[in-house]
């Protein structure tokens, strides 16, 4: 117990001097990051791939749409904004502590998930199997510990944690195939979707749902805007089990157009779509894709030059946060 204590406390040490590192100095930090999660040198002074420049942006350019944006409830407000209203998934309410939560008033199923997080998500398909006070810890959990400025992305340090309930999407006929829906992930440069990653079968928290576990982590494929496998450019595919070969979304040419709209503003962004029973619902907005290496050095540099970061905005705040 005494040892678990001591190693709590140093946990919190370290914490505190990594926030600090990284409010002060943040091309060191960066620097450090980069190099412990992809085991290379990163080039700040001319920066050539898609990784490099997602960090010279995280530094020097001006981040605060980004907060806006990568905040799960507050970009819900862009998109009507955007005239996309429709594409909008229903929102039952927003609480900024689980202990607030009214599960009385929330429909037989739901999702629950974290607006600041990522995979922070509870699919409820039965509300009456739900264990609350499980539940509840776990969204607690979520908030504990703000790991934003470890993992390095300033940006989301000044969103305010909340807990979301929104409609439960679920296909009419969906495969047995399949553990989870379909995430269409479109990679956007300058208001122009160039490619789609597409990522399915993931372990969420699922209650209230007889199914069997996948033995992978998840499935991912990747296409281009005509729905062409785009093969070689996953860094490691045996990483994943890709025997599925998904058909071409019907909705694909209005997912472009949505795309284009909510990308537009943006040197980069990841725009992520769903579609459920012929109709297109938005997922969220990524300006810092985690999978640093997800993609083969000679793919990330194609679509590093597909950023110009001449029109970037600069910071123009002291520090970062």
């Amino acid at each position: 117990m005494h040892l678990t204590l001591i190693a709590h406390w140093l946990s919190m040490i370290s914490r505190v001097i990594h926030n600090i590192w990284v409010v002060l100095m943040p091309s060191v930090y960066a620097k450090y990051y980069y190099r412990k999660v992809t085991n290379k040198k990163l080039n700040l002074k001319n920066p050539r791939d898609y990784n490099e420049k997602v960090q010279w942006l995280k530094i020097y350019s001006d981040t605060s749409p980004w907060t806006e944006l990568a905040d799960k409830y507050k970009v819900r407000e862009y998109v009507k904004n955007c005239g996309l209203g429709q594409i909008l998934v229903k929102l039952y309410g927003v609480w900024e502590r689980a202990e607030e939560i009214d599960y009385d008033v929330l429909p037989g199923s739901f999702v629950l998930k974290a607006n600041n997080g990522c995979g922070n998500n509870i699919l409820v398909y039965d509300k009456s199997s739900m264990d609350i006070h499980q539940t509840n810890k776990t969204i607690n959990h979520w908030f504990k510990e703000d790991n934003s400025l470890i993992s390095f992305q300033p940006h989301m340090w000044n969103i305010v944690p909340r807990i979301i309930a929104e409609e439960l999407l679920q296909l009419e006929n969906i495969s047995k195939q399949y553990k989870s829906l379909v995430d269409y992930k479109f990679y956007c440069f300058h208001g122009q979707p160039e490619f789609i990653d597409v990522i399915f079968d993931r372990k969420n928290q699922v209650l209230g749902l007889e199914i069997e576990a996948a033995d992978y982590y998840r499935r991912e494929n990747v296409y281009d805007l005509k729905w062409n496998k785009m093969v070689d450019v996953l860094a490691n595919p045996s990483q994943y089990d890709m025997v599925v070969d998904l058909p071409r979304p019907q909705m694909l040419n209005e997912m472009i157009e949505i795309c284009k709209i909510l990308s537009r503003p943006f040197s980069q962004v990841r725009v992520d779509l769903y579609e459920v029973n012929g109709h297109v619902y938005f997922g969220e907005l990524t300006f810092t894709p985690g999978g640093l290496n997800d993609f083969t050095t000679e793919f990330l540099i194609k679509m590093g030059e597909k950023i110009d970061l001449s029109t970037a905005r600069l910071r123009k705040r002291l520090f970062i946060i």
